[in-house]
């Protein structure tokens, strides 16, 4: 089973490099790499030029933004499975991959997810984001699984589209709830952690963004019909703050 694996990146001098690594440091061999950069500036391209022999796929132009940019990664997969490394995320271990595609060999499902921990510049997990088993009344709730963490089969989104650009910041959410909660693809949980992220801390993001990524959230449970989305769009950010305790 070929697994492909896309990062998308923009001047991320600093951190694309450890990336790149993790993702060849797996111990599986039937991997599609495929990074798309946004036209970088501050050194990014020339540290993934040193790893061109084991891309198999590279552009570097600019794009709408990070889900364009993940769009035409999926648009050049061929893999069976097709998963994310941002260019801030590495592999938890070196058996992520092997991990994945035995649960896709073994079960019947279309989408594998798991746990997923933030660290800072000392090496010191800040916030672990533990998931769980999905189910409809969890999605009802504000639920999603870690979208760095999913794995989904490539006929997936040949049967159901990719990210949708109008819902803005939320189109990952969007994306699992079309997945997950409307069309009621089957998935898999490994009750392990695949990727750690680099975070500063809390979101610097301004009161603004915070508010257009709640309206952009609260649009797609409408789009996709939670029973509640005035409740669920309240409990979707209290259960980020509960990963901090």
């Amino acid at each position: 089973m070929k697994i492909s694996v896309i990062t998308v990146c923009y001047n991320a001098v600093s951190t694309i490099e450890s990336s790149i690594l993790s993702l060849l440091e797996q111990d599986y061999e039937d991997v599609e790499y495929i990074v798309i950069d946004g036209g970088s500036a501050d050194g990014t391209v020339g540290v993934i030029n040193r790893y061109l022999s084991h891309i198999s796929y590279f552009s570097s132009e600019p794009d709408n933004g990070i889900y364009d940019a993940l769009n035409k990664g999926i648009e050049h997969a061929t893999g069976d499975v097709i998963g994310i490394l941002h260019a801030n995320d590495c592999f938890a271990s070196q058996n992520v991959l092997s991990t994945i595609a035995q649960v896709f060999q073994s079960k019947d499902v279309d989408a594998v997810y798991s746990d997923l921990i933030f660290y800072n510049d000392k090496g010191e997990t800040v916030r672990k984001w533990k998931s769980a088993t999905s189910k409809r009344l969890l999605l009802e709730l504000g639920w999603m699984p870690p979208h760095p963490t999913l794995f989904i089969k490539k006929k997936i989104y040949d049967q159901y589209g990719n990210y949708r650009l109008d819902f803005g910041t939320a189109a990952d959410y969007e994306l699992i709830l079309r997945f997950f909660y409307r069309y009621r693809i089957k998935t898999g949980y490994v009750n392990l952690v695949f990727v750690k992220m680099l975070t500063g801390g809390l979101s610097n993001k301004s009161i603004l963004s915070h508010v257009r990524g709640n309206i952009n959230d609260f649009k797609a449970m409408k789009k996709h019909g939670l029973h509640a989305p005035f409740i669920a769009v309240f409990l979707k950010p209290l259960q980020k703050l509960i990963q901090y305790l």
